[in-house]
This record gives structure tokens, C-alpha cells and sequence, in this order.
């Protein structure tokens, strides 16, 4: 009877663990299917990149041809000729633009073969018509198609309206005709060896678009897609697998489902002789609870064992007036070793670093890990809280030497956080919580280090929580005002640009600089909330200033934490353009850590907004990462000195020679200089000697309200004076 149990026990046992060798074999299907899913991405990232390349670069010619016939709308034959022959060249993908002053081709180039089109009036053409009247919606270029030429033939044509810029008249529409084939096969698109590759977006109506490219079944086969962005709508870019679908067959897994079943198998069967031997039965379920109590990757206690072990330690404690600390540990920088090196390197270096931890405390002192790169110390029986830090150092000092992994000298460090029980907390849950906030104090004071945790902490944590609040709520209730600050032009002390800086105007505490808010702002994500409050406001008083008759620029700080969403740019080029100021009247300050060679997101950013026609400044030049490589790199067109240089240089040799270093650096690079921290003639005059082209500080001018910016610097007051 007890042997027919076991057996039907042993056949429970294998028949679950087929079901779950199923589930597993289903899960490799699911991972290689997103594998798959992931290389197409990648494949259609490079695609994408490269249509959008070939794209910009076939409409440079027409963006350039409208600005040069809005400045000169006076057009001739001869001069639309050569205007358009100097922009064609043989790598481009453009058959003709063509020139329809008031939506009627009068001009074409090149002529031969395309003599048809000539006198074609858009207006008699209702597809075409509904295309035109879209760019000048639109403003900016319309691509249509693939449509039919007039004069034979297929092609996608980008249409853009011109306006006279002496008057704003309508003038007419400039066309450019792309081979599109001819661009899509240069981009690779019909080279794909692994995938069948698609576009779909006619008209840039992205998904509600007809197909561009492919077959139309290849969209119902769940394509991975990435959007092509064109300067009004997009297409969409798909990938599938050229043969087959996402997910392999089931029966593509031989070797695994031979495995599984014999492993299966042969677990019945131990299963069998377990229920027939009590100990083996019993060393089994030792196996079990060690398995449910400690990490497998490391063998330390996990996060469930650790804390029922810290609450028996507390209990303990309580009884016996004890007193012990927990150590929370942090790895700086885990993430870039796992990414770079592979996770399996990374599973290699948490055990290395479980080891060296355990090693480095004592036999009865606990050592966990809850998961990921954190690990947790409890030292029992501490005496004095001194004692933890002297454990701590000594945890750092072990996981300082390098580690060989798979090949490469590892070096890692930690971020420790202290809580010492009872005077940190009276519970488990707010003992690791404060040892947490203790770590992330140690990660601000500059990693590598440990910290104890505090009042001062836990007030910080709240006091950031309340302001992060406060600071949503001033923007809702209009609470946040832009104040100017004067930039004179060095020679003539002529004022020639402003800087934006925000103030709050707080119901409590009355008008707060940005210095108390800003960085609270920046770790807590809602300075992008204030930087487009800044942009859309400045932008609108830069309309005021012109009205008012100041002719010019408009700085305005951004900080590098506005650079992590690829979609900023677009939105701050909407909030300029629907303020209707010129992009060209805008120089956006940034600091020079956004130049760093680690922020690739950053740099495209940058160079985007610099193609738009933004001007890009660096704040505080010198305080930071000072390369002349980054300068020469990237399309920065300006750098303001920072405020220190200036203050001593009058006192200072060493000062001054360091600015005047700045300054002809500067000059080397074509670079305009912006002297910040003005505040006398002297330091005036002698910045003016070494080349400075601009000025600002308090001499010219503190930040002001638009009004008294006005009333102050207006030509009504040059009247009067």
C-alpha cells in the first residue's frame, strides 16, 4: 500500500514537473521570440536613422531655396537655375524642384524631361490642391506620396510654402521631388536579409497612412514598428521575420524537452526513494526551507529570513537593553559593470562581493542580500555606535581590491547607510528605512563612503517632499514670476540681450530665489515643469520687449536634467514657434557637464536644437569640466565666465591672467565671451580690455521685472534723457 503511494506521489511529481518543464520551454519561446523582437528594433533603429538622414539632406536644398526666394522673392529663370543647380548635388536622391509662384509651375529644375509640369496649376488639381494647402497650414514641409508626376512616373514630393520676409505676402510653394525607391534602397531597406522590412504613412499620416513599402499582410503579422519623423506627421517603419514568425515552434526545443524529461524523470524517481527513506525524505525538506530562507546566487539570507531575523534581534534587544546596528550597502556603479560586462559576470561579482562581506565581519554577525547589488550587515552586541562605522570602513576596505572577472580587473565600491537600534528606530521597517536614507546620504557625500542616519535626514526627506508639493502647487496658482537681468554689449554698454531667471513669488516666505528651490526641483523631476513655464513665459515678454522696442536676445538656463526625454526639443520648439519668436533670437545656457562624453541622449539633443537655429551658451564656464575638446565638438556658440574669475581680478594677478585665458581660448574658437558678476567700471573696463564682448552682473543691472525692464531700458527713456 505505502509503495503503491509513493508511486502514484513519484508519477505526481513527474507529471508536474513536465508541466512546468512546459512553462519553462514556453518562457525560452517567449525570451527568444523577444530577442528576436529586440534585434528588429535595433535593425529598424539603424534604418530609421538612416531614411531620416537622407531625408534631411534632400530638403536642405528646398529649406535653403525658400530662404533665399523669401529674402529675394524677385525669381527669374536664370537665377532659379543656378540657385538650384549650386544645391543638387549627384549623392542627393532629388529629381527636380520645381517653383510655383502663386500655385502655378513656373520654374523647374532640371528642365529636361520634366518640360510637362511647367505652367501645371496646382488649383486644377484637387489631390494635389488639398496637399498644398496642407504645408501652408503647416508652415514647415508637407511630404506627399508616393503620387503621380504630372510628367510620368512616381515619386514622393515635399512641398513647402514661401512668404516674402520683407512684407509676410504669400509668394507660392516650392516642390521637391525624392526618388523615394532610390532612397529607401540606399538606406538599406530592401538589403534586409533577416527581415522583411516595411513603411507605411503616406502623406505622414503614420499608422493611418497606406503602405509605402512592403506588402500590406507583413502589418497584420505584429510587426515591430519605430516612427520616422518628418517635419510635419511621420511614417511608420516596420520589421518581421523574413521567414516564419516571432515565436519558434515548440518542437524547436529537442534538447531541452530530452533534458527536462529525463531531469523530471529522474526526480520522480528520487521522489520515490525519498517517501520510501524518512531521512532522505527529511534531508530533502532541509534542502526546501534552506532554499525559501537564503539567496541562491550568494547562499546569504534573504530579504525574508534577514528581517525575521532582524525582528527576533530587536525582541532580543528590547528584553536584554541591547543595542545593535544595521548596515545597509549599496555597489556604486553595479549597473555599469552588469550592462558592460554581461549579467553573468554580474552574477560572478555579487558573489565575489557576498563572500568578501561575510568574510570581513564577524561569525555572529548576520549578512544578507535583498536583491539586486544590495547587501545588509547586522552587527550584533554593539557597544558604542563608533563601533559601526569602525565595521563599515572595514567593509569598504574589503571590497576596494580588484576582482578578476571573466578576464577584466573589477574594481567596486559601496555606499554604506548606519541605523543603530533603539535610538534609530523601534521597529524593523523603520530601521531599514533609515539605514536606506543613511546609504543614499553616503551616495550624495560622494560614494565609497558610509553615513549614520539622523534627524537632519529624515527632515531633509520630509522637507523635500513638502517643497516638491509647494512647487507644484505655485505653478498652478500662477505663484512663479521671470525676472530679467541686463547683458550689455562690452564696448558701447548698449543693452543686447537679457537672461531669464525665475522667482517665486511664495504667500509665506515672499519672493525666493531659485537657489532654494531648483535643486529639490531637479532631483524630484518637476523641473521640467518649470523650465517650460520659464520658456513659454520669457518668450511671450520677448514679444513684449520687441513691441516696446528692444532689439534683443534672450538667454534662458536649462538644466541637465532636461535633457533625459528625447521629446524636450520638439516641445520647447513648439513653445518658441507658438510665441512667434525667432528661434534665432534665443541662446539657451547650459552647464558644461552636459557636454560630458557619457551623455549621448544629451548630445543629439543639443545638436538638434543648434540645427533649428537655437543658439546653445555654457553657464559658469570654469567651474566644471573645462575642455576645449567639448567646445570644438559640439555647436556651442558662446561662454559666460563664471562670477568667481571676475570678483578678485582686480586684486588677483593670478585671476586675471586666468580670465584673460578664458578670454583669448575663447577667441581661438570663434567664441563670443559673456563676463558674469559685473559690479563695478573697473571690472568693467579691464574685462572690456581683454576681449570680453559682453557683460553682466549687478554694475548694468539686478533681475528685474518686465516692466521696470522696459520702463528702464526702453527707447521712451532714451527719449527722455
Amino acid at each position: 500500500m505505502r509503495a503503491g503511494l509513493s508511486l502514484l506521489a513519484a508519477l505526481a511529481v513527474f507529471a508536474g514537473g513536465q508541466l512546468m518543464l512546459a512553462r519553462f520551454i514556453h518562457g525560452e519561446q517567449q525570451r527568444d521570440a523577444d530577442l528576436q523582437r529586440f534585434l528588429a528594433l535595433q535593425a529598424l533603429s539603424t534604418y530609421r536613422a538612416r531614411v531620416e538622414g537622407r531625408l534631411d539632406a534632400n530638403l536642405i536644398s528646398v529649406r535653403t531655396l525658400r530662404a533665399e526666394i523669401a529674402l529675394n522673392p524677385d525669381v527669374d529663370p536664370r537665377r532659379f537655375e543656378r540657385l538650384v543647380s549650386e544645391l543638387l548635388t549627384a549623392d542627393l536622391h532629388t529629381q527636380h524642384i520645381a517653383a510655383a509662384p502663386d500655385l502655378v509651375v513656373r520654374y523647374i529644375f532640371p528642365r529636361e524631361g520634366n518640360e510637362a509640369a511647367l505652367g501645371f496649376d496646382y488649383r486644377t488639381n484637387p489631390e494635389q490642391y488639398r496637399s498644398i494647402q496642407a504645408a501652408i497650414e503647416a508652415g514647415d514641409i508637407v511630404i506627399n506620396g508616393p503620387v503621380d508626376l504630372v510628367q510620368g512616373g512616381r515619386a514622393m514630393i515635399g512641398r513647402v510654402p514661401v512668404y516674402e520676409r520683407s512684407g509676410g505676402d504669400f509668394w507660392g510653394v516650392l516642390s521637391v521631388v525624392i526618388d523615394h525607391e532610390r532612397l529607401f534602397r540606399d538606406a538599406g531597406l530592401m538589403d534586409a536579409q533577416r527581415w522583411h522590412i516595411g513603411l507605411r504613412g503616406t502623406d505622414g499620416k503614420g499608422m493611418e497612412g497606406g503602405v509605402i513599402l512592403g506588402e500590406a499582410d507583413w502589418w497584420r503579422l505584429d510587426p515591430v514598428t519605430v516612427p520616422v519623423e518628418l517635419p510635419v506627421g511621420r511614417w511608420i517603419l516596420a520589421a518581421v521575420p523574413a521567414e516564419g514568425g516571432w515565436d519558434p515552434p515548440m518542437g524547436s526545443y529537442p534538447w531541452q524537452w530530452l533534458g527536462g524529461s529525463v531531469l523530471n524523470l529522474a526526480l520522480a524517481l528520487l521522489i520515490f526513494g525519498l517517501l520510501v527513506s524518512r531521512r532522505r525524505l527529511q534531508g530533502a525538506l532541509s534542502t526546501i526551507s534552506h532554499q525559501a530562507r537564503f539567496d541562491s546566487l550568494t547562499e546569504l539570507p534573504n530579504r525574508q529570513y534577514f528581517m525575521y531575523q532582524l525582528g527576533e534581534a530587536i525582541h532580543w534587544s528590547r528584553r536584554r537593553q541591547g543595542r545593535f546596528a544595521l548596515l545597509f550597502i549599496d555597489l556604486d556603479h553595479f549597473k555599469e559593470i552588469n550592462d558592460s560586462l554581461g549579467h553573468e559576470a554580474g552574477d560572478e561579482l555579487l558573489q565575489a562581493v557576498g563572500e568578501r562581506i561575510r568574510a570581513a565581519v564577524r561569525g555572529q554577525d548576520l549578512v544578507g542580500r535583498f536583491g539586486g547589488d544590495e547587501f545588509v550587515v547586522l552587527v550584533h552586541e554593539l557597544g558604542d555606535p563608533v563601533d559601526a562605522e569602525i565595521v563599515a570602513d572595514k567593509l569598504l576596505r574589503a571590497l576596494h581590491p580588484v576582482i578578476q572577472i571573466h578576464g577584466h580587473d573589477v574594481t567596486i565600491e559601496g555606499s554604506i547607510g548606519i541605523a543603530v537600534y533603539p535610538e534609530d528606530g523601534q521597529s524593523a521597517s523603520d530601521l531599514l528605512k533609515h539605514a536606506d536614507l543613511a546609504m543614499y546620504a553616503a551616495k550624495a557625500a560622494g560614494r565609497g563612503t558610509s553615513h549614520f542616519f539622523n534627524d537632519s535626514l529624515r527632515q531633509q526627506a520630509e522637507s523635500h517632499l513638502r517643497l516638491h508639493n509647494e512647487i507644484k502647487r505655485g505653478l498652478a496658482e500662477n505663484e512663479f514670476a521671470v525676472h530679467y537681468q541686463p547683458i550689455v554689449d562690452a564696448a558701447s554698454r548698449r543693452l543686447v540681450a537679457v537672461e531669464a531667471l525665475l522667482r517665486w513669488r511664495h504667500p509665506r516666505r515672499g519672493l525666493v530665489g531659485p537657489g532654494h528651490f531648483i535643486p529639490v526641483a531637479e532631483r524630484t523631476g518637476v523641473i521640467r515643469a518649470l523650465g517650460d513655464f520659464v520658456l513659454r513665459q520669457s518668450c511671450r515678454d520677448l514679444v513684449a520687449m520687441q513691441r516696446a522696442g528692444l532689439d534683443i536676445r534672450l538667454a534662458i538656463n536649462r538644466s541637465s536634467r532636461e535633457f533625459n526625454d528625447r521629446r524636450t526639443v520638439m516641445n520647447w520648439l513648439e513653445i518658441i514657434d507658438e510665441s512667434g519668436v525667432a528661434r534665432d533670437r534665443l541662446t539657451l545656457e547650459i552647464t558644461e557637464s552636459v557636454l560630458m562624453p557619457d551623455k549621448a541622449r544629451q548630445h543629439r539633443l543639443l545638436r538638434r536644437l543648434n540645427a533649428e537655429g537655437v543658439g546653445l551658451a555654457i553657464d559658469d564656464f570654469g567651474q566644471g569640466y573645462s575642455s576645449v575638446t567639448y567646445l570644438k565638438k559640439f555647436p556651442v556658440s558662446q561662454i559666460k565666465i563664471d562670477r568667481v574669475f571676475v570678483q578678485d581680478m582686480g586684486e588677483s594677478p593670478e585671476q586675471r591672467a586666468l580670465v584673460e585665458a578664458l578670454v583669448k581660448m575663447a577667441q581661438a574658437l570663434h567664441l563670443q565671451v559673456v563676463a558674469e558678476g559685473v559690479e563695478t567700471t573697473e571690472q568693467a573696463d579691464q574685462l572690456t580690455g581683454l576681449g570680453c564682448q559682453m557683460l553682466q552682473g549687478f554694475h548694468f543691472g539686478r533681475p528685474m521685472p518686465l516692466a521696470e525692464l522696459i520702463e528702464r531700458f526702453g527707447p521712451a527713456r532714451s527719449s527722455r534723457e
